[in-house]
């Protein structure tokens, strides 16, 4: 499959050639029409349009890879079947599924194996995505209950250089706003193999005039997937939103929204299982894995304009969430005779508060632009952790009632020095309470072997943001960026390291040697290790990068990044326990294309390299498992005016070590998917065709240490879910 790998080197050759066939038109070009464009600037087609009229929207990006205009080309014309496939607009941003498609997606960005979401901020209409102190997984991030045919607009942005985006954000955020109104009614129905069917329909609610509008939407969603138990995997999404305008500035906007899923998967299996013929690669160990969740989400927002382009925002938000899950990595390993089965559970009620007010003022020829910002969210949780072989309680093991709040306050700085240069300053604030109380924490009858401990605890954190563009030309951008960022760890690891700190001490001040201190710590099952390290890991991270427009139809950027990240505590949900996480160092390269062939006819390619190691580990034994090295996306894109459109995209990841030692290796694949679709009148029907090779290749991967029902010892080793194999899907949709 030689000719799959090379495909990202193709697009880039492809780019390289159309740039230097270009390049001098395109100086000649933008000379004489960057006043024309600079007028422009206030409006942008909402419709499919060309490049050059949606790369001249006035707030041009401050960094290489954060770039505004890019990413809403690519919405419009990429086609986007989920919420998982927008996240992949990101360069470099590769996510996996591997729990029967009902847990949130792992994510791999800039070197960083964030897991659901711990280093990646999520926000929809300026709700948060990632959930703290979650049962299953620090920032766990679940954007399923997101209909993609609502989603009007996305902005991504790598590094941790913004003061706007606070906790999670060290990789980078990713900020989706879903649409005032719909143009039309729709209706669309999907289906294909692995007895899968989709249903959509939008609605708007007739009568609204020019200054207010309602809309409501509805999916359902159902799939077996391609593994021999079957997944059962149900979904079912609503969601409804009104806005007015009070009058000419002021406008009131209300969005509500319920989603629920509910899941069995296969699971992780072990290569050793497939090598031997226990089972097929789309085999099971446990099929009673699987799961539950569901979401509710109120929100509402107050937005004024005023003089000197002022504008205050308020928002105030509500979220309802529940999930279970039942997961068995291990097999036998723990316990023989019954199973490994876990079941963990989160419970939760999220509220929250957004502020923002800007306004302009121009000082001698400078103009700046600033904005003040604050708010709160406030997480009420109730979490647990059971022994549950065959989906039945035997022994819990972690049981905490979690009350965690943020309050933040952050400003920016945006100041135009002249038409070649732009600065942007930004401080923010953030600052953290933790109110644990484990039910746990009174058993004393010799049981317990992980540790448990209520507590109160606080930490505040202060992180500076600079951003800084150099325009030599109308056409080209460069970049300098720098920030520190964080994201919080687990309540319950805050706590019991306070709860280490405060025994050293107390027993210090009984005389206690540093071996007895040890050993009190030992008996319950604190690490005296864990004590002092900080609960706020700080991230620091520089960008320096440019951007190329020529002809205004090919668009190249690339930037070299840096990250680094405090040594920090990790709360492992799926154990109940605490370990320590050395500081790490992350360096890369990101580079992007973008080409408008013809009117109708569009190329793109992402070609992202990285290289993670832990610091302070020795040489052979610094790697940070599943961080990706190499990865890539692209492809080609047609929507020609006689209603016919394709897609013929590429996904890309190298293979990556899956433990510090580089021992064991997650194998990369190479995956390309076809796409299909024709317009005629209100209808447009659709074909999509995945893995259009058929390839083999692994979706999740981890070394893990597991033992089977006929194993006498355990084998660590690479265990894997399937990704899916060739497969077609087709609908219809019908506007009326």
């Amino acid at each position: 499959m030689w000719m799959l790998k090379a495909i990202p080197i193709i697009l880039l050759l492809i780019l390289w050639f159309f740039s230097f066939f270009t390049i001098s038109l395109a100086t000649e070009e933008t000379t004489q029409t960057g006043d024309e464009d600079a007028e422009s600037d206030s409006e942008v087609p909402t419709d499919l349009i060309q490049l050059e009229k949606i790369l001249v929207k006035g707030d041009r990006a401050y960094s290489t890879a954060s770039s505004k205009s890019i990413r809403q080309f690519d919405l419009n014309v990429r086609p986007m079947q989920t919420a998982q496939d927008m996240l992949q607009l990101a360069p470099g941003l590769v996510i996996t599924q591997h729990a029967g498609g009902g847990k949130a997606e792992q994510i791999f960005l800039r070197g960083f194996d964030a897991d659901h979401g711990t280093d990646v901020a999520i926000s929809t209409d300026g709700i948060p995505v990632n959930m703290v102190s979650h049962g299953h997984g620090q920032g766990y991030a679940d954007l399923h209950y997101i209909i993609p045919e609502l989603v009007e607009s996305i902005d991504l942005f790598k590094g941790p250089y913004f003061a706007r985006h606070g906790n999670f954000s060290t990789a980078g955020s990713i900020l989706f706003l879903t649409k005032d109104f719909i143009d039309e009614n729709m209706m669309k129905i999907e289906g294909g193999e692995f007895n899968t069917q989709k249903i959509t329909g939008l609605f708007q609610v007739p009568g609204g005039g020019d200054r207010q509008g309602a809309y409501f939407a509805a999916q359902f969603y159902n799939t077996d997937g391609p593994v021999k138990s079957e997944q059962n995997f149900q979904r079912s999404n609503l969601f409804g939103k009104f806005h007015t305008y009070l009058n000419e500035t002021n406008k009131l906007t209300f969005s509500g929204s319920s989603f629920s899923s509910a899941w069995d998967a296969s699971g992780q299996i072990p290569q050793r299982a497939v090598d031997s013929g226990l089972i097929t690669r789309f085999g099971t160990i446990d099929d009673l894995e699987g799961g539950q969740t569901g979401r509710q989400n109120l929100n509402l927002t107050y937005t004024a304009t005023g003089e000197n382009n002022s504008r205050f925002l308020i928002q105030t938000y509500f979220s309802r969430y529940n999930f279970k899950l039942f997961s068995n990595f291990t097999f036998f390993l723990d316990d023989p005779e019954n199973g490994d089965m876990i079941e963990q559970t989160d419970d939760r009620t999220t509220l929250g508060l957004n502020t923002e007010y800007q306004f302009e003022q121009l000082i001698n020829s400078m103009q700046l632009m600033t904005t003040f910002g604050g708010g709160f969210r406030s997480d009420d949780i109730a979490v647990s952790l059971w022994h549950s072989p065959n989906r039945r309680r035997l022994t819990q093991k972690v049981d905490s009632g979690i009350i965690e709040r943020n309050l933040f306050l952050w400003m920016q700085e945006e100041l135009i020095v002249n038409p070649k240069l732009r600065l942007q300053l930004g401080l923010r604030g953030d600052y953290f309470t933790f109110n644990v109380e484990d039910h746990l924490d009174v058993l004393s009858d010799g049981t317990v072997t992980l540790p448990h401990a209520s507590g109160y605890a606080q930490e505040a954190m202060l992180n500076p943001k600079f951003n800084m563009v150099y325009s030599p030309f109308s056409s080209t951008d460069v970049f300098l960026n720098f920030g520190t960022g964080f994201h919080s760890n687990d309540a319950r690891d805050v706590v019991i390291e306070r709860t280490i700190s405060d025994l050293e001490r107390g027993f210090s001040r009984q005389g206690l040697s540093d071996s007895q201190i040890n050993e009190r710590l030992a008996q319950l099952n604190f690490d005296r290790e864990q004590s002092g390290i900080r609960t706020l890991p700080r991230a620091i991270g520089a960008e320096i990068g440019t951007r190329y427009r020529f002809w205004d139809r090919l668009n190249i950027g690339i930037a070299a990044w840096l990250l680094e990240l405090d040594e920090e505590l990790v709360y492992v949900g799926d154990a109940g326990e605490t370990e320590i996480s050395g500081r790490s160092r992350r360096i890369g390269i990101d580079i992007e294309g973008r080409a408008q062939i013809l009117s109708w006819l569009w190329i793109d390619t992402d070609v992202n390299f990285s290289r993670g190691k832990y610091v302070d580990e020795p040489a052979d034994a610094n790697d940070i498992p599943l961080a990706p090295r190499v990865t890539s996306t692209g492809g080609l894109t047609i929507n020609h005016p006689s209603g016919f459109g394709a897609s013929l995209r590429y996904r890309y990841i190298g293979d990556r070590p899956a433990n510090e030692d580089d021992s064991v290796t997650a194998e990369g694949h190479t995956l390309l998917n076809l796409g299909l679709s024709y317009a005629f009148g209100p209808f447009k029907y659709f074909v999509t065709v995945e893995n259009l090779f058929d390839v083999d290749w692994n979706e999740a991967q981890f070394d893990t240490e597991s033992r089977l029902a006929n194993e006498t010892e355990s084998v660590s080793e690479l265990h894997f879910t399937p990704g899916n194999p060739r497969n077609i899907q087709a609908g219809i949709s019908y506007q009326f």
